[in-house]
């Protein structure tokens, strides 16, 4: 079975200018088994392959039918700030190209010298320059404890995902839970039984939960998750395997849980804010009738993004 770094590295070329592009696809096509090429002349076009992570690495050309100059740079970070942009220009334009450098961009490459390896190597360099920010970055993403995402990779995570079911019109369900007792545990076992009971949340959440979910540490006793393109009434069955986990793994001393759930509606469309609200009250309620994910008696989803009935 062949893994991602098997696979040739997709290059996205924005580019209305035909000329131009046949010169870069030519290139980058010498070396097949390393680039894939496909080619779009708006940043329109480009915005749902960056969406459905089909794009490894934009070439990307100042001047656009539908974005000029840094426009174009600025709309492509917003929506895929972790993909390297390499900038395509002209002479006249040498000073924005260094602007968009200095704001992000991988480097830039004047047109009508992308023959021979300076393409290739500028495409090569990009890439490891971008996997080692991305190491850095994962690093600064992470809760040091668990493991799991900390609040900003949550966010950055959970809201591409977000865009991405709103226009493929799917489900998706977020939990927010809130470890009980967490300071009693601590007082009573001391810290590190804390930490483990953590620990032991977490890796529950990792088990019972799908590798295209996102889970995350909020901080402190506070965790969340969003099971992505998952139906409410499968919800149970997740709650189900984390409640087994926890019973089987919790040794030091007994850990429960309480848990919020709201869907998300495409249709409806509510924002990440909007959907962990809906979830942090949905918890609050449940921890008010005592149910707790040690208990499974978790009832139903809310039916609509809050309590409100929108």
């Amino acid at each position: 079975m062949s893994s991602d770094a098997d696979r040739p590295i997709r290059v996205l070329l924005i580019e209305d200018n035909r000329d131009d592009s046949l010169v870069a696809e030519r290139v980058l096509r010498s070396d097949e088994q390393r680039y894939a090429v496909r080619t779009v002349g708006r940043v329109d076009e480009s915005l749902p392959l960056l969406d459905e992570r089909q794009v490894d690495l934009v070439l990307l050309d100042l001047g656009l039918p539908d974005s000029v100059g840094l426009e174009a740079f600025h709309r492509l970070r917003a929506q895929a700030p972790d993909v390297p942009i390499i900038i395509l220009t002209g002479k006249a334009d040498l000073e924005i190209a260094r602007s968009a450098v200095r704001k992000g961009a991988q480097d830039y490459l004047i047109k009508g010298q992308l023959e021979g390896n300076l393409l290739l190597h500028a495409v090569h360099y990009a890439m490891e320059r971008q996997a080692l920010h991305q190491e850095l970055e994962e690093q600064s993403l992470r809760d040091p404890l668990t493991g799991l995402h900390n609040r900003r990779g949550f966010w950055l995570l959970a809201e591409q995902s977000l865009r991405l079911a709103k226009r493929n019109g799917r489900e998706s369900v977020l939990l927010l839970a809130d470890v009980d007792r967490l300071k009693s545990i601590n007082d009573t076992y001391g810290h590190l039984v804390g930490d483990e009971a953590l620990c032991v949340v977490a890796k529950a959440f990792l088990a019972s939960m799908r590798e295209s979910d996102i889970t995350a540490r909020l901080a402190g006793d506070e965790f969340i998750a969003l099971a992505v393109e998952a139906h409410p009434p499968g919800i149970p069955a997740l709650i189900d395997r984390f409640c087994d986990y926890l019973k089987r793994e919790s040794r030091s001393c007994p850990v429960s849980v309480s848990i919020g759930i709201a869907p998300f509606d495409p249709q409806a469309a509510p924002t990440l804010a909007e959907l962990i609200d809906a979830a942090d009250r949905d918890m609050y309620r449940r921890k008010r009738e005592g149910g707790r994910a040690e208990q499974g008696k978790l009832g139903e989803a809310p039916k609509s993004r809050d309590d409100r009935g929108r």
